[in-house]
């Protein structure tokens, strides 16, 4: 990071007391940073992507099932 906030990787794990005290310092400018970035209103560009991401995993999903049952049902 640029802004000279230290990486989130920071609020876990042992580390370094003065780079633990600098993450906890930033903790809620970090989660404001990530509610306003996940609040924030799509374009249709990126929300169509979105949707294709969504049906192409719901039908990997459904296939994986179904060829999960076809095995079983082979083998039972």
């Amino acid at each position: 990071m640029n802004d000279g906030r230290p990486d989130r990787n920071l609020y876990a794990g042992e580390r370094n007391p003065v780079q633990l005290e600098f993450a906890h310092h930033n903790r809620s400018k970090d989660m404001k940073d990530d509610y306003a970035a996940f609040t924030k209103v799509k374009t249709k560009k990126e929300m169509r992507a979105l949707r294709t991401e969504f049906r192409v995993t719901l039908v990997f999903i459904v296939a994986v099932m179904a060829l999960s049952g076809l095995a079983i049902a082979y083998f039972w």
